[in-house]
């Protein structure tokens, strides 16, 4: 994956070892509506697929801890959603 091709990104930090230290990462997403999923599944609320880039656009996102990427896609969706609200 790369990061301009993605609809969406932001700066944020991840720790790998419970905030002892600290890694700036770009966050990226793309965002899908639940109407988009609707002809295929009549149960699906909106989608972020969410990706995680070091400061060289490496690709990390399986690299980070499972905590950190659950916090990150919730940055994800309030970061949509505060820019749906502009």
């Amino acid at each position: 994956m790369i990061i301009s091709k993605l609809q969406h990104s932001f700066e944020n930090v991840v720790s790998f070892d419970d905030g002892e230290t600290i890694e700036i990462v770009t966050v990226g997403y793309d965002y899908y509506p639940a109407e988009f999923n609707l002809p295929y599944d009549h149960n699906t609320a909106e989608i972020f697929d969410v990706f995680v880039f070091d400061a060289q656009g490496k690709h990390i996102t399986y690299d980070i801890p499972n905590d950190e990427y659950k916090r990150l896609t919730e940055e994800a969706k309030s970061h949509f959603h505060t820019l749906e609200a502009v």
